[in-house]
């Protein structure tokens, strides 16, 4: 992959990680909200654009004649890994707007552009590929681990091993596949937060190749733990709640705040590259 002469500078090098205390988290949110009232024209499209994306694809799938069980899990693996790249605007006009910048109707693509443009070498879209990547492994191994785990018949002939398995999460039947399964799905939704938490707005702000962003992100997870713990639960509450609005209308707001509050989070835990 290219890299840019910044991008190179900063191979080998690791960033500096801080820790903060237990109330941080409503801290970013009121930072993410405020954010969001300096420059509602830019966070409304985001969130509309985003919200429009999400809805159709969830449309999409609940009529899908063979993707319609799956509906609830793809729909948060598409806002997994595509919810973070897409936020590269939001995080920009939060660093415009914390260096003092007033973002007005003229300069919104200009801020989109240049949060895309910023990185040479896209170091972003490597990112949402190991994401990519993760929910394959997810997705891959579901069937392999109910075909390893399941102790009555494999499948049964009246269902798809999709119904079988879902059919055995709504009934709590085979516990140790329900047990095994949901370890495994945990760490991979544990994993891709981590990797994705601060990897995408470090990438922005200093150009970084994005191995050394997914280990700073990495590290900050593992070094605030219990801050992780208690940002984890707010950010999916705040999503959940967003979905469960008609035509997922909530998201329009829901998803800017927490874009511009994840990127305070990031200046507030990860300092320079040294």
């Amino acid at each position: 992959m290219l890299q840019t002469q910044r991008m190179a500078k900063g191979l080998n090098k690791k960033a500096h990680i801080k820790q903060v205390s237990y109330g941080a988290p409503f801290v970013w949110l009121k930072q993410g909200v405020e954010d969001f009232i300096k420059c509602p024209t830019l966070a409304l499209f985001y969130g509309a654009l985003f919200t429009s994306f999400t809805y159709s694809y969830w449309n999409f799938l609940s009529n899908s004649p063979t993707l319609g069980d799956l509906s609830a899990p793809l729909l948060a693996i598409v806002v997994i890994i595509f919810g973070p790249i897409s936020a590269m605007a939001m995080y920009d006009a939060s660093k415009r707007l914390s260096a003092g910048e007033n973002l007005s109707l003229g300069s919104i693509l200009m801020v989109i552009k240049s949060a895309f443009k910023a990185n040479g070498s896209c170091p972003s879209l490597f990112l949402s590929v190991i994401l990519i990547v993760l929910a394959i492994i997810w997705m891959v191994f579901t069937p392999l681990i109910y075909a390893v785990l399941n102790t009555d018949t494999f499948v049964n002939q009246s269902q798809t091993i999709i119904e079988a398995i879902l059919a055995d999460i709504s009934n709590f039947n085979n516990p140790l596949f329900l047990i095994v399964y949901g370890i495994f799905t945990i760490a991979i939704a544990w994993i891709s937060f981590m990797i994705s938490w601060f990897s995408f707005p470090m990438v922005l702000d200093q150009d970084v190749d994005p191995f050394t962003a997914a280990n700073a992100s990495i590290r900050t997870a593992l070094a605030n733990k219990i801050v992780m713990l208690i940002w984890v639960p707010i950010v999916g509450v705040i999503v959940l709640a967003g979905l469960l609005t008609p035509y997922f209308i909530g998201m329009v707001v829901a998803v800017p705040i927490l874009a511009h509050a994840t990127w305070h989070a990031y200046k507030s835990m990860i300092g320079k590259i040294e």
